[in-house]
């Protein structure tokens, strides 16, 4: 490693943060829009019209839910990132505060 230092901007940390934030807003917003989309009516009254509707129908259920926790997920992230931001903005205080007369 040329540089062994680590360097951490809290500033940008709250910044990549709120961009998450946004992004996770985004995606669950759209895949809301979507939602009522991704139900598959049967072509007909036949077996296989009913079949492959109900499972194309299982695998929109299954891709909203899987969706939603990836929007959580981000969510968690963003959250993260601020506790962080906010534990490296504390210290940094905390140590400029042992240098102060």
């Amino acid at each position: 490693m040329a540089d062994p230092q680590l360097n951490v901007d809290p500033t940008e940390l709250i910044t990549a943060a709120g961009r998450l934030d946004r992004l996770a807003e985004r995606l669950e917003t759209s895949l809301a829009s979507a939602v009522p989309a991704l139900s598959v009516p049967a072509a007909g009254r036949d077996e296989v019209s009913q079949v492959s509707a109900a499972s194309f129908t299982s695998v929109a259920e299954t891709f909203a839910s899987d969706s939603a926790k990836g929007v959580e997920e981000l969510r968690k992230i963003a959250a993260v990132l601020r506790a962080q931001a906010d534990g490296y903005a504390r210290g940094e205080d905390d140590a400029a505060a042992g240098f102060r007369i």
